[in-house]
């Protein structure tokens, strides 16, 4: 028997309403940024005290410089350096900004702004000692990198970056959605283990995926902190908040417009997240798993089930194409094995994961250091933007018509065979 779903929404009326406050909370918000940014303003060289998230180096008139990227408490902005600086990655600092040529616009999106007295302050972080920790159960600083960037949201090496560029799995190392549903289910399973005996002991009257689904969340939340506040994972624990809160009101999540409200929402508690490209990405890939849902049922028997997941993940990879070359235009055939790496990394995540927590991390390392030795190229593939403009407006009809969906999914086949072809 199919379990009564309570719609969304029961009325016009209804969806207004929620609209309405969405829209005095996105107007709040915005007010509060400007705020933060007149306080800058009104400075003009303002102090500001900031977590190094990258430090890398530039050459420009022959003459080398610092670049580097920082979180404060009203953003990521990037700043130069041409003093002899150590490596002070994820160190705290505090830094004078040049602010007066700074916009609202650049505030929100994402700035740069000139730098001087540069004051590294002392590093009481306990996440010093977590990446000790990591660090400390590999023999190669690149592998423990490596883990601190799947783990920790620390910047990837350039070798790992370029290498995930032409495997076509970029997503799998930046903490997102992806990486959520996997701590998701393990926090769903180990915590089922644990609260099973209680519950049927001292309060068979509660309701087990409430409670557990309950913890997951404070747990994915006490993560977050963890990570120093990461805009992709911050997005998708939002999303999961909003999803709980649904299913726990009995409301059925399985319709496109559930995804459209918790953007709405999402949007109204961030507004800087208009500018976010990942954020379009993941809102996108979202879309094409709901329409590949609406379309196409999920059938009975389990080889078929694993059939169903293999076009799902298919289908989702090929309707992103266009768009995610039109922003990031490295391509290599190599991208194909992303329909396999990443159903894989679902085991492979939560096994590392456990492996780290227990002392025996770098039991991988070296079959990870071979693949990383293997040579890889790519070439420039440059969609244009009429493509981009198309692949939206098709995406749009495609949540009224199946055959619009279905005409998407061969446009984007078609450019990668043409991206095969330039290839090879």
């Amino acid at each position: 028997m199919q379990p009564l779903l309570i719609p969304l929404f029961f009325s016009l009326k209804e969806r207004f309403v929620l609209l309405s406050i969405l829209i005095i909370l996105f107007c709040s918000t915005l007010c509060w940024k400007y705020y933060q940014f007149y306080s800058l303003k009104m400075q003009q060289t303002p102090q500001v005290q900031a977590e190094v998230l990258l430090q890398y180096t530039k050459e420009k008139d022959n003459k080398t410089y610092f670049v580097l990227k920082l979180k404060s408490d009203f953003g990521v902005f990037y700043t130069t350096s041409y003093e002899d600086l150590r490596d002070i990655k994820h160190r705290q600092v505090l830094l004078r900004l040049v602010f007066k040529n700074i916009s609202f616009w650049e505030f929100l999106k994402g700035f740069y702004a000139p730098s001087f007295s540069i004051i590294l302050l002392q590093d009481s972080s306990f996440k010093k000692d977590l990446r000790q920790r990591i660090l400390s159960q590999h023999s190669t600083q690149i592998m423990g990198e490596f883990y601190l960037a799947i783990f920790l949201a620390d910047g990837l090496p350039k070798e790992w970056r370029d290498l995930a560029q032409s495997y076509g799995i970029a997503h799998i190392f930046a903490i997102s959605g992806f990486h959520t549903g996997i701590l998701s289910a393990m926090g769903f399973f180990i915590l089922g283990l644990l609260y099973k005996p209680l519950q049927a002991r001292f309060f068979p009257f509660r309701n087990f995926f409430f409670d557990v689904g309950f913890l997951v969340l404070v747990l994915l939340l006490a993560y977050y902190f963890i990570l120093t506040q990461s805009p992709s994972y911050l997005r998708a624990v939002t999303m999961s908040a909003v999803v709980f809160f649904a299913l726990w009101r009995g409301i059925d999540i399985w319709r496109i417009e559930m995804l459209f409200w918790c953007v709405m929402i999402l949007l109204s508690l961030f507004p800087q997240l208009i500018f976010s490209v990942g954020f379009y990405f993941s809102c996108l890939g979202v879309l094409y798993i709901f329409l590949f849902f609406k379309y196409f049922a999920l059938p009975k028997g389990v080889i078929k089930k694993l059939l169903y997941g293999i076009a799902l993940n298919a289908s989702t990879f090929f309707l992103m194409g266009i768009i995610v070359y039109y922003f990031f235009p490295p391509f290599s055939a190599l991208s194909l094995y992303s329909l396999v790496l990443t159903p894989l990394f679902s085991l492979y995540y939560p096994f590392i994961f456990l492996a780290h927590l227990f002392g025996f991390g770098g039991i991988l390392d070296a079959p990870l250091l071979w693949w990383l030795g293997i040579k890889t190229h790519t070439i420039a593939l440059n969609p244009g933007i009429f493509l981009l403009i198309l692949c939206n407006i098709l995406t749009f009809v495609a949540l009224k018509y199946k055959i619009v969906f279905l005409v998407l999914l061969g446009i984007n086949l078609a450019y990668f065979c043409y991206g095969l072809y330039l290839y090879f």
